[in-house]
């Protein structure tokens, strides 16, 4: 199988609707409180539309079987700020990587990956670095990112207001 590594265009919304209902339901298997509202679908357009669509600061790439014109992976990256406290400079960060679970295995993600390097070291930012997270219990995804030269570098860990001390 090819693929067409591209930027997303608005024609794209509806069929990355679905690929984000992959990765909605991807995450939800770890932790339920990522299985997303009603209302989750026409907020997830307005923002693709009108925050990610032309943005100078994100970008939305996807992969597209050229054989069936099908998009079968996405990935969204944005760059944020310098941190008001710490050295943390202007940096990058990856959001929604999915790649359709019948398309893993063919170097979508890698190339997805490629991608986004590439649009992080041509901005108009000084990046020099960029992040993922990876939800806690995801050792497929642990294993992709550290294979594809990314490093741990914290973890974030959290306590339930309904437990007693």
């Amino acid at each position: 199988m090819t693929y067409e590594i591209r930027e997303a265009t608005l024609d794209d919304g509806d069929e990355l609707l679905e690929l984000w209902h992959g990765f909605t339901d991807h995450l939800s298997k770890h932790d339920d409180r990522y299985e997303h509202k009603e209302s989750a679908d026409d907020r997830w357009l307005q923002y693709f539309e009108n925050q990610l669509i032309d943005s100078k600061y994100g970008t939305v790439i996807v992969a597209e079987d050229e054989a069936s014109d099908e998009l079968v992976g996405v990935l969204e990256a944005r760059i944020m700020g310098n941190h008001p406290i710490f050295r943390l400079q202007d940096h990058g960060y990856i959001n929604g990587h999915f790649v359709a679970e019948e398309h893993r295995g063919n170097g979508v993600g890698s190339a997805l990956l490629d991608e986004v390097h590439n649009w992080f070291t041509e901005s108009s930012k000084d990046i020099d670095f960029y992040r993922v997270d990876v939800i806690h219990g995801d050792e497929y995804s642990e294993t992709f990112y550290e294979t594809n030269d990314f490093e741990p570098v914290e973890h974030v860990f959290e306590r339930s207001t309904d437990q007693e001390q």
